[in-house]
């Protein structure tokens, strides 16, 4: 029977396909290079692990010999393999910026004694149902203690994005551990949840009801049973586009990432004779050419309007039913027609009039209010004269001027 972990759980939900890949197939790929937020953070938890170790065998770490420590753990891993997206950015922007994260949480919770260490990287595995069919497991950043006998969940983040507390009331992973510590822990009163973002030197600390953990894990059930209710194929498990795709490993082989990546290696010339990259760029030209012939369209029909108006008014004028060019003539022809109120352009009145013809026996031959209809109830001589009446009370005429441009016929 599988164990799930948070991780697992947000693969699927951000990518069935990715989530086969990973879990389902075991899709093996070559080492891929570190990003160097990865190891950024890496680096950071390392030396926050290290000083509550020493916290907690009674030692106070100094800032010196927390820096030796990021230092050291940096130089023993760092390979010039780790990938830097931003191109202004170099390798020793990132190292301050870890150590400043780390310099800000020491100012800030020194001398750590807000509360009696627990556990640090301690690794939980849990049922999320009575009968442990529903197992779960994963690596808390440290458990602490407060003398008050609050317990509290922290971790730490080294991401560039500041969230609001709205998100992280929401947020599952530290919720399925507080899950877990009340398994382990029948006695826990209080829990806390905390979330150190240090790049900003700020936390956000959420709490959750009984009732919230409930949810959390009839949800979760649901969602694991979905996922084991489907079958072993690539099909059973569908691709989800978005913006985390650019950083998945499986891009070499996912369907709606595996071109994009093969054409972002290839050589410009390799690129010019391949046959798929020529039709794209074909319709893409094809594209733009149709953009530009719909805004010319547009704007010749916005232009023929006017003329027509202007044309129009000459016409009328002039008392003209045909008004000559040189080589074409327009013909105008003015009709009047009943017209009845229309729901998208009169719908008061259209309502008005719905609201009357329900209570008669005309209703359902009349309900829809369809133009044509009406129009043929109102000339047919056999309409009973009482709806004659009736819709005589809504009818007007409306004046149409229709202008047909044509060859001149002489």
């Amino acid at each position: 029977m599988p164990i799930y972990s948070h991780s697992r759980l947000e693969a699927f939900r951000h990518c069935p396909r990715k989530y086969f890949f990973q879990y389902v197939a075991r899709v093996e790929l070559p080492d891929q290079p570190e990003q160097i937020a990865t190891f950024l953070g890496s680096r950071v938890h390392e030396v926050l692990e290290h000083l509550y170790r020493r916290v907690s065998m009674g030692a106070l770490p100094s800032l010196e010999e927390l820096r030796r420590r990021l230092d050291e753990g940096w130089n023993a891993h760092w390979t010039s393999a780790v990938v830097i997206h931003d191109r202004d950015a170099t390798p020793d922007d990132f190292r301050r910026l870890a150590w400043k994260c780390i310099e800000n949480y020491h100012r800030r919770f020194h001398p750590f004694d807000q509360a009696t260490v627990i556990g640090l990287e301690y690794k939980v595995t849990f049922p999320l149902d009575d009968a442990g069919r529903f197992m779960m497991t994963g690596n808390i950043d440290r458990i602490a203690r407060t003398p008050d006998g609050r317990w509290q969940i922290h971790d730490y983040k080294t991401n560039n994005k500041l969230p609001t507390q709205a998100e992280k009331d929401k947020d599952p992973q530290l919720a399925f551990y507080e899950i877990a510590l009340r398994h382990a822990w029948k006695d826990i009163d209080r829990v806390e949840l905390v979330w150190h973002f240090l790049r900003f030197d700020h936390s956000i600390v959420s709490a959750r009801t009984t009732e919230q953990l409930d949810c959390l894990r009839a949800d979760t059930i649901a969602l694991i049973t979905d996922i084991e209710r489907r079958g072993d194929q690539a099909a059973d498990f569908p691709t989800s586009e978005g913006p985390l795709c650019s950083y998945c490993a499986f891009q070499q082989v996912c369907p709606a990432r595996k071109h994009l990546h093969q054409v972002r290696v290839m050589p410009e010339k390799a690129l010019a004779a391949e046959p798929a990259v020529a039709l794209v760029d074909r319709w893409a030209d094809l594209d733009e050419r149709r953009t530009t012939l719909k805004r010319d369209l547009d704007d010749v029909e916005a232009r023929i309007d006017e003329v027509r108006e202007a044309l129009l008014a000459v016409a009328a004028r002039d008392d003209l039913e045909l008004v000559a060019g040189r080589s074409r003539e327009v013909s105008i022809a003015t009709t009047d027609r009943i017209v009845f109120p229309r729901k998208g352009q009169e719908p008061e009145q259209a309502a008005r009039l719905e609201a009357v013809l329900r209570d008669t026996p005309w209703w359902p031959r009349l309900s829809s209010l369809n133009a044509a209809e009406l129009k043929a109830a109102w000339e047919s001589t056999d309409t009973p004269p009482e709806l004659r009446r009736l819709l005589e009370q809504f009818a007007w005429k409306e004046r149409e001027v229709a202008a047909r441009l044509r060859i001149r016929r002489d």
